[in-house]
């Protein structure tokens, strides 16, 4: 499984988080900065020309809004993936993790 690395703590804002995390999996012109178009293009498909298997591992967070929308957007991933099983029968390995 690849791993890419994130230095949360390079980011100044939630926004710059989204950019950096867009380029590394290689999201098309267009896709937006929400945990909904995350999910979507990374579990389901889409705006994302990066393929599965990865881990997103993003480091160098204390708390704050980053290390917020990093976990809300890891548990979003873990639901989507099971509502992808549940519908589909396959599993899309994607995950978002959180490292201190």
């Amino acid at each position: 499984m690849r791993t890419i690395e994130i230095d949360g703590a390079a980011c100044a804002t939630v926004k710059a988080f989204c950019a950096v995390l867009k380029d590394e999996i290689r999201a098309l012109p267009g896709h937006g900065d929400s945990i909904e178009a995350f999910v979507d293009s990374m579990i389901w498909g889409g705006l994302s020309q990066l393929p599965p298997p990865y881990l997103v591992r993003v480091r160098g967070l204390h708390g704050g809004p980053i290390a917020a929308f990093v976990k809300e957007l890891s548990e979003s991933l873990g639901y989507a993936r099971m509502e992808r099983r549940d519908r589909k029968g396959e599993d899309i390995e994607v995950m978002v993790q959180l490292r201190r």
